[in-house]
C-alpha cells in the first residue's frame, strides 16, 4: 500500500473490456482503489477483485454525481484521485501529489488527458485538462451527467496543473455506439435542464453534445444561452466553449457574427486554439493581414488542445495566404513547416517543390 493516503475512486458498469487496463496502470503505486459498480452483468467486478477488495454496489439512479459521491464516502482517505474505466495512467508524480495534499488543501489538481476519439479505424487525438485530485472534505460532485467538481463551502475554486498524465479512449467508438451515447446524454441533460433552468453549465454541455455530432445550428443556440449569464470568463469550460462557438459560427456561415468575438479577444486569447480560430474568422471575412497576425501568434504557443492548432494548421494557412498573394518563395517556407500534413504536401507539389 502506498505511504501516501490517497484513494482512487472509480464508478463502473459492464466495463470488462477496459477496467483491467485502468486498474493495472494504477497497481504499481499502491493507492487504495475504490470501485463502485452500478449494475454490471459481465465480469467487471471479478476483474476488479484482482486489484482491490474495496468493491461496492450502488443502485443506479440516473445520476452520475450520486454514484461518484457514494464512491467518495466509501474511501478510507480524504484525498481522492478520480478516474474512469476508459482511462489509464500514463505517468504520475507521487512526490508532487504528496506535496499538493499537504500544502494546497483547498485547491484541486488538474491533470493532462490525452484523448483518442473518432472511430477505431480512424482515430483522432487531442489533449485537454480535467480536474481529478481533491479533498473530499472540500469538494463533491453535482450534476446528473458531465458532473462538475463543486466546492462544498463558499470559497474561491483554485486549480493547478499537475505533472500527472492520463489516457482516454471512451469516445473512440462506432457510429452506432456514438449515436446511442449521444441520445442517452441528451435525454439526461434535458432532464437536468428542466430541474435547473438557470444552470449555464447544463446549457454548455447540451451545446457541446450537438457540437460533437456536427449539429452546429443547435450548438450555437445553446452556447449563446450560456453567454447570457454573468460568468467568470476564466472558467475552463467557458474557454472551451468560446472556441467551439467560434467554429460553430464559421460552419453555419455566420462570419460577421463570428467577427464580434474580437470584442472578447483579450479574455480568450490565452490559448492557441482560440487565436487560431480567430485567424479563421478573419480569413472568412477577407481580413488577410489580421488573419496572418493570428496564425503567427497561434504557431508561437507551446501547446494546443486541437492537434496542430499551434503548428501545422496555422502554418498551412499562412502558406495559403502567401501563395494567394504571389509570395511563392515565402509560401514554400511555411508549407515546409507543416511536416507531413497532407494538404501542405499537395501545395508543395503544385508549386513544383520536392517533397
Amino acid at each position: 500500500m502506498s505511504k501516501i493516503p490517497i484513494s482512487v475512486c472509480i464508478i463502473a458498469k459492464d466495463e470488462e473490456s477496459r477496467i483491467d487496463r485502468c486498474l493495472s496502470s494504477l497497481a504499481p503505486y499502491g493507492f487504495e482503489i475504490v470501485v463502485v459498480d452500478t449494475g454490471s452483468t459481465d465480469m467487471t467486478k471479478v476483474i476488479a477483485s484482482k486489484y482491490t477488495d474495496c468493491i461496492y454496489d450502488f443502485a443506479w439512479t440516473n445520476d452520475f454525481s450520486a454514484a461518484r459521491n457514494y464512491s467518495l464516502r466509501m474511501a478510507s482517505n480524504n484525498w481522492i484521485f478520480m478516474i474512469d474505466c476508459d482511462e489509464w495512467i500514463e505517468s504520475i508524480d507521487l512526490e508532487e501529489l504528496d506535496y499538493f495534499r499537504k500544502n494546497l488543501s483547498n485547491a484541486v489538481g488538474t491533470v493532462k488527458r490525452q484523448n483518442i476519439t473518432n472511430t477505431p479505424e480512424d482515430p483522432v487525438m487531442y489533449t485537454d485538462r480535467t480536474e481529478r485530485f481533491f479533498s473530499r472534505k472540500m469538494y463533491h460532485y453535482t450534476g446528473m451527467i458531465h458532473e462538475q467538481l463543486t466546492p462544498k463551502h463558499a470559497f474561491e475554486f483554485e486549480s493547478f496543473l499537475l505533472k500527472t498524465v492520463i489516457g482516454h479512449d471512451g469516445y473512440c467508438m462506432s457510429d452506432r455506439e456514438r449515436y446511442e451515447k449521444v441520445q442517452r446524454n441528451l435525454k439526461m441533460l434535458f432532464s437536468q435542464l428542466e430541474k435547473e433552468p438557470d444552470n449555464p453549465y447544463v446549457y454548455f454541455q447540451i451545446g457541446r453534445t450537438y457540437y460533437n455530432i456536427n449539429d452546429y445550428p443547435k450548438a450555437c443556440f445553446f452556447y449563446e444561452r450560456v453567454f447570457e449569464f454573468d460568468l467568470n470568463p476564466q472558467l475552463n469550460y467557458i474557454n472551451v466553449m468560446a472556441v467551439e462557438y467560434a467554429y460553430s459560427l464559421i460552419e453555419t456561415r455566420q462570419k460577421e457574427k463570428a467577427l464580434a468575438l474580437r470584442d472578447k479577444y483579450d479574455v480568450f486569447a490565452t490559448t492557441a486554439d482560440f487565436v487560431y480560430v480567430m485567424g479563421l474568422i478573419y480569413l472568412e471575412n477577407g481580413l488577410y493581414e489580421d488573419a496572418l497576425d493570428e496564425f503567427l501568434k497561434a504557431a508561437a504557443f507551446d501547446t494546443s488542445r486541437l492537434p496542430g492548432a499551434n503548428s501545422f494548421l496555422p502554418n498551412y494557412k499562412i502558406g495559403c495566404i502567401l501563395k494567394q498573394a504571389g509570395e511563392n518563395e515565402m509560401a514554400v517556407k511555411y508549407f515546409r513547416l507543416c511536416g507531413n500534413y497532407a494538404p501542405a504536401l499537395k501545395e508543395l507539389d503544385a508549386l513544383g517543390e520536392p517533397i
